[in-house]
C-alpha cells in the first residue's frame, strides 16, 4: 500500500530550530469563561476529546508570533495561542496548552500534529512592514485565497522610551513561574487526513528557548472592523488593546521527544 503521507516531509523529534519570536502575555480569569470560537480552530472546537479535555484554570495566557529560519522541515511563520493552564486528568497536575496555532507550510502542519499533538493549521500570513524590524503588522487569513477578511491582526511597536536588550531563556522563565512544559490532549482527524492527522495519546512536551538579544515591545491586538462588529475588538472578548511583549532575536528553540501520559 502506498504511503498516504509520501508528499509530506516527515521529521521525528527532537527538533533543533532557529527563529525570531514575539511573545505577548495577558492574564485571563475563569470568571469570564474560555471563548471557544477564539481559543480553538473549528476542527478542535467541535472535538470533545480536545476542547473538553481537562478543566480550564485560566492564568497567564500568551500569543506568540514566530519566524523560523531553520528547522528540520524548512523555514515557516507561526502564530499560536496558549490561553493559560488546564487541569490534566489522572492527577498529572495543571499545565499550559497550545489550543490554536497557524503555520505557513504543510510539512510543519503534519509533523507538529503527529509528533507533539500540536493542533497546527495552515493560514496565509500577510505583513505590513518587516517582521525583523518593528514596527510591523501581521494579519492572518484562511488558506482559501478567496477570503479577504483576516481572522487575526497584531501590530508590534517599540516602547516610547529606550529599553536595553538582555538575554532570555526558558530556564529563567521557569524561575518566574512560566513553565516550559505543556501537556497536549489527543487531536481529532481533519480533512485532508493526510495533513490534519489525528492522534490517540496524551503528550507532555518540553520546549527550551534561548535568545541572546531580547527587547521589550508593545503588542497591539486591535482587530479589523468586521471582527470588531462581532464583539472581538481586541480579538479575545473583553481584552484590552495594548500588551507588553518580548522580542527574542536570533533565538534557539528545541523540542524534544514527547512523554506519553497515562490518562
Amino acid at each position: 500500500m502506498a504511503d498516504q503521507h509520501a508528499s509530506i516531509k516527515k521529521a521525528s523529534p527532537p527538533w533543533s530550530c532557529r527563529c525570531s519570536a514575539y511573545i505577548g502575555a495577558f492574564y485571563v480569569s475563569t470568571k469570564s469563561g474560555l471563548p471557544r470560537e477564539v481559543a480553538y480552530e473549528p476542527l478542535e472546537a467541535s472535538a470533545a476529546e480536545f476542547a473538553e479535555a481537562g478543566v480550564w484554570k485560566g492564568g497567564m495566557a500568551m500569543i506568540q508570533l514566530l519566524r523560523y529560519t531553520s528547522t528540520p522541515v524548512g523555514p515557516y511563520d507561526e502564530m499560536l495561542l496558549m490561553p493559560g493552564n488546564f487541569e490534566v486528568p489522572a492527577g498529572h497536575g495543571s499545565h499550559s496548552r497550545i489550543t490554536r496555532i497557524y503555520v505557513s507550510q504543510r510539512d510543519t502542519t503534519y509533523n507538529g500534529r503527529k509528533n507533539w499533538n500540536i493542533p497546527k493549521h495552515i493560514a496565509r500570513f500577510q505583513y505590513t512592514g518587516d517582521f525583523s524590524a518593528p514596527p510591523f503588522t501581521v494579519q492572518l487569513y484562511p488558506e482559501d485565497p478567496s477570503i479577504e477578511t483576516p481572522f487575526f491582526t497584531a501590530s508590534l511597536r517599540h516602547l516610547s522610551f529606550w529599553t536595553p536588550t538582555f538575554p532570555l531563556s526558558s530556564n529563567f522563565l521557569n524561575r518566574l513561574g512560566i513553565a516550559n512544559a505543556m501537556v497536549q490532549p489527543p487531536l481529532p482527524e481533519g480533512d485532508p487526513k493526510d495533513l490534519l492527522c489525528g492522534t490517540n495519546e496524551w503528550y507532555k512536551n518540553i520546549a527550551t528557548l534561548y535568545s541572546p538579544k531580547t527587547k521589550l515591545l508593545w503588542m497591539d491586538l486591535k482587530q479589523e472592523e468586521k471582527e470588531v462588529s462581532k464583539g472581538k475588538e481586541n480579538w479575545w472578548p473583553g481584552l484590552k488593546r495594548w500588551h507588553l511583549a518580548v522580542w527574542l532575536q536570533d533565538a534557539q528553540l528545541d523540542m524534544g521527544e514527547p512523554q506519553v501520559l497515562k490518562v
